[in-house]
């Protein structure tokens, strides 16, 4: 059986799972993203959601994911260095870089935590480290190989070369990337570890059980196809924000049944939680930005089958539908029933005298930690367009659920949010924009000029993507129906 199997399905109705020579076909997104052992791995931490204690949790479990994508990348840079195949070698070193990049915003992440949460986060009776995780163990193994392979075949077995093109190369020679590459990650290492070490936590177990590491282990092996493509580094970019955003949903819920119940202070401090945790979310997105080249992902599109974004139950669903409906519609309330003569009053009011006594300046905190969430919110739209302009291009090109046009679909949803009636209100009402771009400046006239260097370009990617995977075009669209209760807070 395929390692992107689901046992379950596989065992009820066997030899039906489509194939390609990579590997299978996903069947759903969630089958792509092994959101059953991610919530698997969610559910068997035993502590309170919505706490210190589950951030701690989440934070390590996506550190986990990162961890195992590491080593798995050093193993092939290794392979890659031993085979004298500097240009792949440095493909890969560059995508560690970015998992690096990950690790650090995490650990930023458990440092803010405690400051948030306080004396509380202090007082756990146990302490985390990362040192402690099966995935950290695995990355020193294949460091360590990928170290004595560089040794043996750059630093001793071309010394003049590796010498040279440390001190005249640039970033244009795939051996100073290689090289570069390894020093940024060893030194952004030695960071992210120290950040991720004596955590404290209420829960006295290690950290393996704690963070299930065997099961996440199971959802990290089980995305790798038969050839070396870039999927596995795909999914795992989709699975650390699945395990964040879970953990903010939980954070936002309680945030928003604060506000309803006027605790301002406890609405502030889970606000700012669940924005802690989406700026490795945001982070994931660029990451794949950077480094996803439009070929590597045509070498795999049709692996992910029917899979989208929007079937996300934790992030389209809960996220940006759901618990984005609630916060900003209970926050307009809140705001009407402090008895102003109308919304904009209160909330000048409001940011006025903010320094005037405790109560105001907790309603600033409160409005202002809401706008900082939106922030969030729109700069992961914004990365997350990337995905689309890269991979699918213009001219029409359907995604996999045969939405007609994917990028003009994303640009859709996201203005589409950002004129949610609560939303909108409380923005005018501050006199913030969430305009997206100046659409009559200079730049953004040159930009989106159909004439444009960056209209070409979006064009070139639309007929290649169109070529490639004509049966996409082909296809109408598929309607998704998750079947899930609207989240109620």
């Amino acid at each position: 059986m395929s390692s992107l199997d689901d046992p379950v399905a596989a065992d009820a109705c066997p030899g039906r799972r489509q194939t390609t020579e990579l590997g299978p076909v996903a069947e759903s997104y969630d089958q792509l993203h092994r959101i059953d052992l991610i919530g698997e791995a969610r559910s068997a931490r035993g502590v309170p959601e919505g706490t210190y204690d589950s951030t701690v949790c989440a934070v390590f479990q996506a550190s986990e994911v990162c961890l195992l994508n590491l080593a798995r990348l050093a193993r092939r840079t290794q392979a890659r260095v031993l085979a004298d195949d500097i240009p792949a070698a440095s493909r890969y070193v560059q995508w560690a870089v970015g998992f690096h990049r990950l690790l650090r915003g995490l650990g930023t992440v458990m440092f803010h935590a405690r400051g948030i949460f306080g004396a509380g986060a202090s007082a756990g009776t146990a302490a985390l480290s990362i040192s402690e995780s099966a995935g950290y163990a695995s990355y020193v193994d294949a460091l360590r190989g990928l170290e004595d392979a560089a040794r043996g075949s750059l630093m001793a077995g071309a010394p003049e070369l590796t010498r040279s093109t440390i001190a005249t190369g640039s970033i244009d020679d795939p051996l100073y990337r290689v090289l570069h590459g390894i020093r940024i990650g060893c030194h952004d290492a030695t960071k992210w570890e120290s950040d991720l070490t004596a955590v404290p936590v209420g829960a006295g177990r290690s950290t393996d059980e704690l963070i299930s590491a065997e099961t996440l282990a199971q959802a990290v092996a089980a995305t790798e196809l038969d050839a070396g493509t870039m999927h596995g580094e795909f999914v795992a970019l989709h699975q650390v924000p699945e395990i964040l955003c879970a953990e903010a949903n939980d954070h936002l819920e309680i945030a928003i049944r604060a506000i309803r119940a006027s605790a301002l202070s406890r609405a502030a401090q889970h606000l700012a939680a669940c924005r802690e945790l989406l700026d490795p979310v945001v982070e994931a997105q660029r990451v794949m930005a950077e480094h996803l080249a439009t070929g590597e992902y045509h070498e795999f599109r049709t692996n992910l089958g029917p899979a989208s974004g929007t079937h996300s139950l934790a992030i389209k669903q809960h996220m940006f539908r759901d618990l984005f409906k609630h916060m900003w519609n209970d926050l307009e309330a809140w705001l009407r029933s402090l008895g102003e003569a109308s919304l904009e009053e209160t909330v000048r009011d409001i940011d006025a005298r903010r320094h005037d006594d405790p109560e105001t300046w907790l309603r600033h905190t409160v409005v202002d930690r809401a706008f900082q969430l939106h922030s969030a919110h729109q700069q992961w739209r914004h990365e997350h367009l990337h995905m689309p302009r890269n991979c699918l291009g213009s001219g029409g090109t359907k995604s996999m659920i045969g939405i007609p046009d994917g990028p003009q679909a994303v640009y859709k949803m996201r203005d589409a949010a950002n004129a949610q009636h609560s939303l909108a209100a409380i923005h005018r009402a501050r006199r913030t924009s969430l305009a997206n771009a100046v659409p009559d400046s200079p730049l953004a006239k040159l930009i989106t000029d159909p004439s444009s260097l960056d209209s070409d370009l979006m064009r070139v990617v639309g007929e290649a993507t169109r070529e490639y995977f004509p049966q996409v075009q082909e296809q109408s669209y598929q309607p998704f129906r998750s079947g899930a209760a609207e989240r109620t807070p």
